[in-house]
């Protein structure tokens, strides 16, 4: 695994040592650039991301990775909700300096760019399916032709003037 982090960058705190910092950042980053496969989030990366970037646990790991992980949408979601979060508290207390790192590094991948685009291939894609289902279902081949109304002339008189109210 690619090393984009060590423990010099980043603040121990009282629960966690700078190497555990630097090794969540490292592994959350390999994570994304690996389009978020769900066999690479583990239950440890769960655990700390739970408590990162305002995430919130979801209930479980299954639940967290179906809301931001399940498709090119949400997805990006999931990006530019971390890439706008303002990183909150005291690198000394918090992981908010491995935020601003893993940030940056997003950043510098064009990450948020990237996704985005997947985002946006996956609707065009969804919605071009649509847009086929949709005109099989009403432009068919054939063209029925509608039959023309009558012309004022051709109409038949009734027989009698019907009531307009019984």
């Amino acid at each position: 695994m690619y090393t984009f982090f060590t423990a010099s960058e980043f603040l121990p705190t009282k629960w966690s040592t700078a190497d555990e910092k630097a090794a969540f950042g490292n592994t959350f980053l390999h994570f994304m650039l690996t389009g978020f496969l769900a066999g690479r989030f583990t239950e440890k990366l769960y655990t700390r991301l739970s408590m990162c970037f305002g995430q919130i646990a979801h209930f479980d790991r299954n639940n967290f990775a179906k809301t931001w992980f399940d498709s090119p949408e949400s997805i990006a979601s999931f990006v530019n909700h971390l890439m706008q979060w303002p990183c909150h508290g005291d690198a000394g207390f918090t992981f908010s300096d491995v935020e601003r790192a893993i940030q940056r590094e997003a950043v510098r991948l064009n990450l948020v760019a990237k996704v985005n685009e997947a985002a946006a291939s996956s609707i065009r894609q969804r919605e071009l399916a649509l847009l086929d289902a949709l005109e099989s279902k009403y432009r068919p081949g054939t063209v029925i032709p509608m039959p023309h109304p009558a012309t004022p002339a051709e109409r038949e008189e009734p027989a009698e003037q019907l009531p307009l109210i019984a």
